[in-house]
């Protein structure tokens, strides 16, 4: 344009030429006059179309924009897409020129070709350079951002390349920085070893799942890309879904804990903590489990450990009551049980007052089984264990039971010929089955069924049932009664826990049991669903190679004494007197002493030989053992007998196990006195040395 400016700049015209050029859309690209007020703008209006570029020159007469018309030549490019136009006012042509009017327009004609020729070819490589800058912008555009453009020419052309090579090498940089970034996010998601999930916010549709999700849940990675959300939830926790779930909003961020359903069908607790994310393209969820199935057992077995300490606590509170008054409370039921015995060996079958006493002594043997099952629940109880058959004590209590649930409840035994025998208090376990009995006939008002059976249990399937992988002797007892709530089912071994009115229960049985199986390393399980039933299993260690040792006959006459010297020791006079009558009306002689040091001096007194010393285990003063102890050092091969209305053997008698001794439980009867006292006698001596925990069997 400049040098077509410059050459039809002439001094013959008092105003120069407008130049115009037009591409094929006959838009404005270049003017010499105003171009900032006319390049871009068109020349066609309305709908119009452009005329074809003539091939030749073609003059017109044409009125301008600002009012001037002009003559104007027209001529279209060869080698580039334009209309050159080059337009000189009508008033340059009058007068002064209008002689030369003829050679003026020559001359105009010959310089708009020279300009026209010119113009072609400062077009045709400017357009070169145009097309080539294009193309190496597309292929940056492409993602080469390394590319750069070679192309040379005028200066605002490789001003366009030098910014065009500035932008591809920010882009370059932005590309290179999100692509680490999208590396260390899809480190951070696949290597991470806690399960992670994106989900789409609005169609809940999984997006993406790390390895540690497909190793968690088992899930193939197809079964969950393009799959609701709902697959991952256990059906339990729909509703529950359906009802927290919060609309998408960027910089959210929450937590709670679902119960999540695995491929194999296992339930676990997902403790979630989810975040809105925008990186997959759409409004997505970003969420992170944490398995806390684990943690939470452990929660609710510590929960359950809490409260079986309360209950030991419980039963400690219980026992340190009992344990206070047992001692006095058995001496007095020994007295009352022991002179109403006496005084009905004196009465005639027929004599009036036989009854009267049949229910004294029935009342004080019914206080002494309260007794004992208070000190079994509070773990105080003497335990005298023994070799039991489960079988044969089911067997000799059948008639007992169905004499206990009535008519209307038929009993179903069955017993395993597997099973092995086992250790326990026969008094103290007959009293469970009794109360277990007796529960279940209650659960049965309108009648039912009651099975009683024996199971033997092998170490595997101990083990299986989550129990000590050793065996196991298991007595059921099975009823179809109302069954049990599992609040009631909670509370049912809890210390004077009942359900029943007041006057009918005194909330002891289940206790008994628990902590009668408690004693022996047993285990106690409770199954019941209201209107279907319940279901107690005792678990009893079996012993290998015990028998069964068959018990006496408690309908058999008492034995007596053939003379036998009994140094006796007891500071409750009611329990010393009528023991001693006991003992004297069945032969044997007797030397009484109210307290352990007033028994060391009588044996010390006598010069005949002593038999048995029958001594008290709580005295005032010298107790039992002492007692027992210092004797036997002046007399070697004296028998010992010990008798105590209190408990806890590891303290009264000083670490020595009652089952490595003789011990008579108070309160006891006539019979089991004399019984007892005929046992020590036939029996081997036991010395009770130094080492208070070591007696010498000889």
């Amino acid at each position: 344009m400049d040098t077509l400016t410059d050459f039809i700049t002439v001094a013959a015209f008092a105003e120069a030429p407008l130049v115009t050029i037009v591409d094929t859309s006959g838009t404005i690209v270049a003017r010499s006059q105003a171009p900032d007020a006319f390049i871009g703008r068109s020349i066609v209006r309305n709908d119009a179309r452009l005329a074809p570029f003539p091939r030749t020159a073609r003059i017109d007469t044409i009125p301008g924009s600002d009012g001037v018309a002009r003559l104007t030549a027209s001529i279209g490019a060869r080698r580039a897409p334009w209309l050159v136009s080059v337009g000189l006012p009508l008033a340059t042509f009058e007068a002064p020129l209008r002689a030369q009017q003829r050679e003026n327009v020559l001359f105009s004609l010959y310089a708009l070709l020279i300009a026209a020729a010119g113009t072609l070819l400062l077009g045709g490589r400017l357009t070169r350079s145009l097309v080539t800058l294009a193309d190496d912008a597309q292929r940056i555009a492409d993602g080469w951002t390394e590319h750069r453009s070679q192309v040379t020419g005028p200066s605002e052309v490789e001003s366009l390349r030098d910014a065009m090579h500035r932008m591809a090498e920010n882009a370059e940089r932005r590309n290179v920085a999100l692509a680490d970034s999208e590396r260390r996010y899809r480190f951070l998601f696949e290597s991470n070893p806690l399960p992670m999930w994106a989900w789409n916010a609005d169609t809940m549709e999984i997006l993406a799942v790390n390895d540690a999700t497909i190793e968690h849940y088992g899930y193939q990675r197809e079964e969950l890309l393009g799959h609701s959300i709902m697959t991952l939830l256990d059906p339990s926790e729909h509703a529950r879904f359906g009802r927290r779930r919060l609309p998408f909003t960027e910089q959210r961020q929450h937590a709670g804990t679902w119960r999540h359903r695995t491929a194999d069908g296992r339930v676990v607790e997902m403790e979630i903590i989810t975040t809105s994310t925008n990186r997959l393209g759409t409004n997505s969820w970003l969420s992170i489990g944490i398995d806390v199935t684990a943690r939470n057992e452990a929660r609710r077995a510590l929960a359950r450990s809490e409260e079986q300490l309360r209950q030991s606590q419980k039963m400690e509170a219980v026992g340190a009551f009992a344990g206070g008054i047992a001692h006095d409370f058995n001496n007095l039921l020994t007295g009352i049980i022991g002179f109403a015995e006496l005084a009905l060996t004196e009465l005639a079958s027929n004599h009036p007052v036989r009854r009267d006493l049949v229910e004294v002594r029935g009342l004080a043997e019914r206080g002494a089984a309260l007794t004992r099952q208070i000190l079994a629940v509070s773990r105080k109880q003497v335990l005298q264990p023994t070799t039991l058959d489960l079988n044969s004590l089911v067997s000799d209590l059948g008639r007992l039971f169905e004499r206990l649930v009535g008519e209307d409840i038929r009993i179903v035994t069955a017993r395993d010929p597997k099973l092995r025998a086992i250790e326990a208090d026969p008094g103290q376990l007959e009293q469970v089955l009794l109360n277990l009995v007796a529960n279940s006939r209650d659960a049965m008002p309108s009648g039912g069924t009651l099975r009683i059976e024996t199971r033997a249990l092998s170490a595997t399937e101990a083990s299986a049932q989550g129990l000590a992988a050793q065996e196991w002797s298991v007595l059921v007892v099975q009823d179809t009664g109302v069954g049990m709530t599992p609040d009631v089912r909670d509370r049912i071994f809890e210390p004077f826990f009942t359900t029943k009115e007041r006057g009918k229960g005194t909330g002891l049985g289940l206790a008994l049991a628990y902590a009668m199986l408690q004693q022996v390393q047993g285990v106690i399980t409770c199954d019941s669903t209201p209107g279907q039933g319940t279901t107690f299993q005792l678990y009893f260690p079996a012993h290998a190679d015990a028998l069964p040792q068959p018990a006496a006959s408690d309908n058999a006459p008492p034995p007596t004494g053939h003379g036998e010297t009994i140094l006796f020791a007891e500071d409750e006079d009611a329990v010393r007197t009528v023991a001693r009558a006991i003992l004297e009306r069945a032969g044997y002689r007797v030397i009484a002493a109210a307290d352990g040091a007033s028994a060391l001096e009588a044996s010390r007194a006598l010069t005949e030989p002593v038999h048995l010393l029958l001594t008290d285990v709580v005295m005032p003063g010298m107790h039992g053992r002492e007692l027992a102890t210092a004797v036997q050092r002046e007399r070697p091969g004296l028998r010992v007998l010990f008798a105590s209305g209190y408990t806890d053997d590891a303290v009264l008698l000083r670490g020595v196990r009652v089952d490595e001794v003789p011990f008579l439980q108070k309160p006891f009867t006539p019979a089991q006195l004399l019984r007892k006292v005929r046992d020590v006698l036939q029996a081997p001596p036991i010395r009770l040395t130094d080492d208070e925990r070591s007696p010498d069997r000889r």
